[in-house]
């Protein structure tokens, strides 16, 4: 198993899990509890049957999303959306499959389905996974997956963009302000917000080529034009960019930074 796909799915799992996801989850869950689909109306008294759903949509959407996320991590960047959401929807879809069905057994006990059931349980968690995938990727994109550092780029002066924005989903795109180290990944900061990024610092400044801009500590690049002003504070100096971001500069890069005049 690719480890680092994996320490960024679990990463991304935790991000993404927060209240609104969880809330959402809540009032799908008390929604379909109450209408009872699928005869469970029928099937369940009323309490049951809210904790059948709330079982199936919490334990389908998390394992699905664990799944989905590591397959689109482990298959590497570079995949047009629709490509990424085939590739995510269909192993969330079979793992959606297996939950409801091991939801199915706790709850009814032994059913024996017949290859035509089968396969209608497992098209429909398919095409609700790929409405999912769908919606997450195009209003809630997860950090770009991990990617191996680029040997070789195209010289800047050929690309639109300078290559590390290629890394960044369409609406966090923007004009890059900083590059900074956070773990083992790196956030690449842009006037439209910023986006977690598995690399070195290093390998990310090389792919920052075409813009002005200078590393200030062993944990921050910054583009010139991004700072605003410079502060000191107890005899250290560090540099506000126009998103009001601050970042501190290490005394080893200070000669640096007083060269490019921010300092």
């Amino acid at each position: 198993m690719n480890g680092a796909a994996l320490h960024f799915t679990l990463r991304e799992l935790r991000r993404h899990l927060g209240p609104r996801a969880l809330a959402a989850m809540l009032v799908v869950a008390l929604v379909l509890g109450l209408s009872g689909p699928f005869g469970t109306y029928a099937q369940f008294p009323a309490l049951p049957r809210l904790v059948y759903w709330a079982a199936v949509v919490g334990l389908t959407y998390t394992l699905g999303f664990l799944v989905a996320i590591w397959c689109d991590a482990a298959l590497g960047a570079g995949r047009p959306l629709w490509q990424r959401v085939g590739l995510m929807a269909v192993p969330a879809g079979l793992m959606a499959t297996a939950v409801v069905s091991l939801c199915n057994l706790v709850a009814i006990g032994p059913v024996t389905l017949t290859l035509a059931d089968t396969l209608v349980l497992l098209a429909e968690c398919i095409a609700v996974a790929l409405g999912v995938v769908t919606l997450v990727l195009l209003f809630a994109p997860p950090a770009t997956v991990p990617v191996e550092p680029a040997a070789a780029l195209a010289p800047a002066q050929s690309r639109a963009l300078p290559p590390i924005l290629e890394r960044v989903p369409l609406p966090q795109r923007g004009k890059l302000l900083a590059l900074t180290v956070e773990d083992h990944y790196v956030d690449i900061v842009t006037d439209r917000g910023k986006t977690l990024v598995l690399m070195r610092l290093a390998d990310a400044i090389r792919e920052a080529s075409g813009v002005d801009g200078l590393q200030i500590h062993r944990s921050h690049w910054v583009a010139r034009e991004a700072v605003v002003r410079s502060h000191r504070a107890d005899g250290k100096l560090s540099l506000e960019l126009s998103n009001g971001l601050t970042l501190p500069v290490s005394r080893g890069f200070l000669p640096q930074v007083k060269a490019a005049g921010l300092g």
